[in-house]
């Protein structure tokens, strides 16, 4: 016996078409067309929204993670280029008080960071400074430029002592 017809029998379905009526399948056919109007254009929303979601949580742990990395590049640039140490301070300046310098590029600078970097194991302060920037980010990549300028000072200084010249000291 054909195995269609087993589970035909089985689930108790006639074989008598004269007994069925075309409408209620025809009525079956309309209700999922029906439904399939209505769910396609909700889950193209829920889907474009859950998308729109999910970049902006993408980009949000891209930003953090870009401060973090930021962050430790300019710990251990720092640590490598003030070998007896160095301190830094970060104060956030809020937009209503006394208007902070603009930046090269026109910005805002709305990020203060002061930093010292200690002269030996004794904790004195050899040299203090403050760079402005509107980032966090930015602030600590002019900080570690602005070491990375007083080490070539200091080298050509050295350079040129060594070579008998006269260098004030000031």
């Amino acid at each position: 016996m054909d195995p269609v017809l087993t589970y035909l029998v089985q689930w108790g379905v006639r074989g008598d078409p004269g007994s069925a009526s075309l409408l209620a399948p025809l009525a079956l056919i309309g209700f999922v067309v029906c439904v399939g109007a209505v769910v396609v254009p909700l889950l193209g929303i829920v889907v474009s929204g859950t998308r729109g979601l999910v970049r902006s949580w993408r980009a949000r742990r891209r930003r953090l993670h870009a401060a973090a990395s930021a962050e430790l590049r300019a710990r251990a640039m720092m640590s490598e280029l003030c070998p007896h140490g160095w301190q830094a301070h970060i104060t956030m300046v809020p937009g209503d008080d006394d208007e902070p310098p603009m930046t090269a590029d026109g910005r805002r600078a709305r990020v203060a960071l002061d930093w010292t970097e200690l002269r030996d194991d004794s904790g004195r302060a050899a040299v203090m400074r403050r760079v402005w920037a509107p980032t966090i980010t930015e602030a600590l990549e002019a900080m570690v430029a602005d070491r990375r300028t007083d080490e070539t000072l200091e080298q050509i200084e050295q350079g040129a002592v060594a070579d008998g010249a006269l260098w004030p000291d000031l």
